[in-house]
């Protein structure tokens, strides 16, 4: 699929959808998994992602361990088999904002509700699978990776 076409694609996917799973891992790799609502800032064209997490576990598995991966599903019942997997990694890609910071506004804008803190999560690979892509002569399964 032409990237163009691939890209509007996940756009499209993303601004359907609410609700995402955030998998984390502590230091001992140590898996957990959690569903959250998921912002994205509608004034702009990037895929970054904020949600809104509680303190806690989440947050400390990512300062530990700066490796996440999200899901995002269509259910089963809409008749589609869709579901996107999002990679993210390091730092400078998990940025964790608390009041005070810089850009903590900017996101609280964002996220409804008031947040102590907002997670910034900007992928580095988009893996979209679309059973519906193979009518169209493509893979069911496309990749978009972001530097």
């Amino acid at each position: 699929m032409e990237k163009e076409r691939l890209e509007q694609e996940i756009m499209t996917f993303l601004k359907e959808r609410k609700v995402l799973v955030l998998c984390t891992s502590d230091r001992n790799n140590v898996p957990r998994a959690t569903p959250m609502d998921f912002y994205m800032d509608k004034q702009s064209s990037n895929y970054d992602i904020y949600v809104g997490p509680s303190p806690g576990r989440k947050i400390d598995n990512i300062k530990e361990n700066p490796y996440v991966s999200i899901g995002i599903y269509t259910p089963l019942d809409s008749g589609k088999i869709q579901g996107m997997q999002i990679t993210a990694s390091g730092k400078e890609r998990l940025i964790i904002l608390k009041e005070g910071d810089e850009e903590f506004e900017k996101a609280q804008r964002i996220v409804r509700g008031k947040r102590k803190l907002i997670l910034k999560i900007i992928p580095e690979k988009i893996e979209l699978l679309d059973y519906d892509f193979v009518k169209e002569g493509y893979s069911k399964f496309q990749i978009l990776k972001l530097s």
